[in-house]
This record gives C-alpha cells, sequence and structure tokens, in this order.
C-alpha cells in the first residue's frame, strides 16, 4: 500500500496548500529518497505566489527547492550514498559532460535548462518548482544532486548553503578588494550573507541599503558599517555621502528591481553584481550611464560549482548561518512561515517536516 506524507503544494497563481500525497519511491536506478530535515523559503517563492506571478513555476508540483535531509532509500546504481547519510542538496547540479560545463559554465548546463515543462526560455528545471521539491515529508531525487555532511552542523543551517552558493558565484563574479567601499542593496537573507562573505574577504565600508529596520540591525552585527533606509533619504546621495563623494566600487543587488539605483551610485570603473530576481522589472537608465563611467554589469545566476564551498564556510563556521536562520517552523505553519518572509518580520524562514 502506498504511504501518504503531508506537502505544501503550489495549486496556481497565489495559491499554496497543504494536501496528502503519495510518499515517493525509487523509480530510476540513480534515484535515493530523503527524509526532508529543513526546508528553507527562497524569495522565489514569494515571487512564485506574487498575484500576478513575478517568477514561473508548475501548478501542482510541490514547493521547496532549497532542502536536505537523511537517505532512506537507494537505486541500485548509486554508489556514493548510503542509507542513513545526511545529505545536502543541489537543486541544479550540471550534468558536467554538455559543451556548458566542459567550457566552464556549469550553471548554464544544458541537462539543467532542458525543461520542457516551461514556456519561457532560460528557467532551470529545477525541483520545487517544475517537479516535486522538498516541502514534504520525503522526496526523490537523483543521488548526484546529494553532497554528504557531517552530524555535527544542525541541518536547519546546512539547508542555508544553497542560497550561499549563489552569494559566492555572484562574489566571484567582481571579486572583493581589500578596503573598497562596497554597497548591498536589499537585507534579506541573499544580502545578509554576502555582509559575511564581504567581511570575510576583507571588504572595508559595508552600506547596507534596505528598509526594515530590524534587518539593518541585524546588518551591522554582521559586519556592515553603515546603514540606509531608502524609504526616507535619496539612497543615491547617502551613498555618496557615505563613501566620500566617490561613490562604491562593488555594488550588490539582491533586490532585482534597483539597477538604475546601483548604475548612479557607482563610482567610476564599479563593478555592479545583479543577483536578485524580478522578472516584472525592467531597467530605465541609459547605456551611455554605462560607457561613461566605464562600469562592469554582471549577472549572477545559480551556483557555479560553490555548493561545496558553501558547505565548508557553514560547516567550519566561517559564515554563521544561525545569525539568519530567525524562525524554524513546522510544516503545518507553511502559510504562517510565507506571511513572516513576504512580511519582513523574518529573515530566514526554515521548515523542519
Amino acid at each position: 500500500m502506498t504511504q501518504d506524507m503531508r506537502a505544501a503544494v503550489f495549486m496556481g497563481e497565489g495559491r499554496l496548500e497543504l494536501v496528502e500525497r503519495p510518499r515517493p519511491s525509487i523509480d530510476r536506478p540513480e534515484d535515493i529518497v530523503l527524509r526532508v530535515r529543513a526546508v528553507g523559503i527562497c524569495g522565489s517563492d514569494l515571487h512564485i505566489l506574487d498575484v500576478p506571478p513575478t517568477h514561473p513555476a508548475k501548478p501542482g508540483v510541490i514547493f521547496g527547492h532549497e532542502f536536505c535531509g537523511e537517505v532512506v532509500e537507494v537505486g541500485p546504481e548509486v554508489r556514493d550514498i548510503s542509507v542513513g547519510d545526511r545529505v545536502a542538496i543541489d537543486q541544479n547540479p550540471p550534468c558536467g559532460r554538455c559543451e556548458s560545463c566542459r567550457t566552464g559554465s556549469p550553471n548554464f548546463c544544458k541537462v539543467v535548462f532542458d525543461n520542457p515543462e516551461c514556456d519561457l526560455p532560460g528557467w532551470p528545471n529545477t525541483p520545487g518548482q517544475w517537479w516535486d521539491g522538498g516541502m514534504a515529508e520525503y522526496v526523490r531525487v537523483p543521488s548526484y544532486f546529494a553532497y554528504r555532511v557531517s552530524d555535527k552542523t544542525p541541518m536547519e543551517h546546512i539547508v542555508v548553503a544553497e542560497p550561499l552558493g549563489c552569494v559566492l558565484n555572484g562574489v566571484h563574479k567582481a571579486g572583493v578588494r581589500p578596503g573598497e567601499s562596497a554597497v548591498i542593496i536589499g537585507g534579506g537573507p541573499i544580502g545578509l550573507l554576502t555582509v559575511m562573505v564581504m567581511r570575510l574577504l576583507g571588504a572595508g565600508d559595508i552600506i547596507m541599503v534596505e528598509p526594515s529596520e530590524a534587518r539593518r540591525t541585524v546588518a551591522l552585527r554582521l559586519g556592515a558599517t553603515v546603514g540606509i533606509d531608502p524609504r526616507d533619504t535619496d539612497v543615491v546621495a547617502a551613498v555618496r555621502e557615505a563613501t566620500g563623494g566617490k561613490g562604491p566600487t562593488l555594488i550588490y543587488e539582491a533586490v532585482g528591481s534597483q539597477l538604475d539605483a546601483a548604475v548612479a551610485m557607482a563610482a567610476d570603473e564599479a563593478r555592479i553584481v545583479v543577483v536578485g530576481i524580478n522578472s516584472a522589472v525592467r531597467a530605465g537608465f541609459a547605456p551611455t550611464d554605462i560607457v561613461n563611467k566605464e562600469l562592469s554589469i554582471h549577472g549572477a545566476f545559480l551556483m557555479r560549482n560553490t555548493m561545496r564551498e558553501a558547505l565548508d564556510l557553514i560547516e567550519n563556521g566561517s559564515i554563521p548561518v544561525a545569525e539568519i536562520v530567525s524562525h524554524v517552523l513546522p510544516l503545518e505553519e507553511v502559510h504562517e512561515g510565507m506571511r513572516l518572509a513576504r512580511s519582513g518580520e523574518a529573515l530566514k524562514v526554515v521548515f523542519t517536516p
């Protein structure tokens, strides 16, 4: 008899429901089944639930792409993962064989982007968006998605490895020069993780632009030197003042709607990294603004061989992710968790199915 389990299912525009679903089992010989120990809310989850949506997903799938757990079943061809292992999941692992992987761009893997369910180009075939993800008691994934982790780090911290890996991809794109002035626009989990990475790599002044006073306070505790509330000030002027009139040489845009401000505040020859995703937003700056200041603008999409690096930083304590995991809730409180994340009352919300 098929066992049922609890699962949070995306039912269509703005609708997420907690329902009973059949527990998954091995389907292909390289599969593993996990008992989910932790699953996080990502900003893209909130965008999927926007009305109208600002991130695509397939109705009917179990939500959640940031997850980790304990292996309870392995397929007959799985050799490097065993029942009982604790594993973190890379939700978009590269195949290592296609042209993109072999030429150094694994985050554009042709297998990852082979997504027949999506009518829009450029969206990866991610669990929790196009096939069943981790907001459930159990989940099935291919074994090559999994990274073994130790039993010394809480799983609600391990689950932060995926967003941290995305941050590291962005930081590696532009580098961090010791002592330079940096701005981070957006104090959500991605922005706060960026503060910690910037501090670890030796940035000088780290300016956080964030409307939430609580999040600005956390950013200052984690290593930011200045907090700016964009609601009651001219952000560009405030950033210029905080950098002695020159502007920052490194800007990390973690919102998805503030590229115009980033270009306006940037110093000559600054590097801008855009990691925030909002498909409803269009930029309005003049291309000559980039030319005249010789700006470098980088997009940072998914991870680029940074999952193991992120896990190492978490497990050895270099990045204290406990500072941003503000709420650990049972899956039954999925709607409250979404409310907390959307309202800004929470930092990182993690469910423990």
